[in-house]
C-alpha cells in the first residue's frame, strides 16, 4: 500500500466514526427526552390543590333594585398558597343546568369573600359562587342558594 492510500483510508476513517457516532447519539437523544423517568421530580407537574367554597347571603329577602350581597370563604386547606388570587364569580341558574355569570372578584386563598350585584328584576334566583380550574387549584362551586327579589 502507498503512503497516500493509507492517508485517504485514515481520513475516511477518521470522518467515519464521528459520523457515526453523532447519528447514534441523534436517534438516542429524542427517546431518553421523552421517558418520563428522564424528567426531573421537581419539574413534573404538581397535583392541583382542592378548593372548597362556602356562600351564603347576606339577606335572603332583598327590595327590587337593592344589592344582593353574598359573604363566604374561599378555602383551600393547609396547603393553601395566599400569593395566588383566585377568581370567584357569582352565578345565577337560569335554566337547569346553565349558569351565568352576575359578578366577580378576586380573592386570596384561605380568605373571606364578599360579593354584591344590584338587579332590577323581581323572582326566586338560584345562585352559587364558582370558582375555576387554575394553576393551582382544581375548579369549584359552593352550595346553591336562593335570594328571593320583591
Amino acid at each position: 500500500m502507498t503512503t497516500t492510500s493509507m492517508r485517504h483510508r485514515a481520513r475516511w476513517a477518521g470522518l467515519a466514526l464521528p459520523l457515526a457516532l453523532s447519528g447514534l447519539c441523534a436517534t438516542a437523544l429524542p427517546a431518553q427526552a421523552t421517558a418520563p423517568a428522564a424528567v426531573p421530580a421537581a419539574h413534573q407537574m404538581a397535583k392541583k390543590k382542592p378548593v372548597h367554597l362556602k356562600a351564603v347571603p347576606v339577606k335572603a329577602k332583598v327590595r327590587k333594585g337593592e344589592q344582593i350581597r353574598v359573604h363566604g370563604r374561599f378555602a383551600t386547606g393547609p396547603a393553601g398558597r395566599a400569593d395566588d388570587d383566585g377568581i370567584l364569580y357569582l352565578q345565577q341558574e337560569i335554566r337547569a343546568g346553565v349558569w351565568v355569570n352576575l359578578a366577580s372578584t378576586s380573592c386570596a386563598p384561605d380568605h373571606d369573600f364578599d360579593l354584591g350585584v344590584r338587579l332590577n328584576v323581581s323572582g326566586t334566583l338560584t345562585l352559587r359562587v364558582f370558582h375555576p380550574e387554575s394553576t393551582l387549584f382544581t375548579a369549584a362551586a359552593s352550595a346553591v342558594f336562593t335570594v328571593v327579589v320583591f
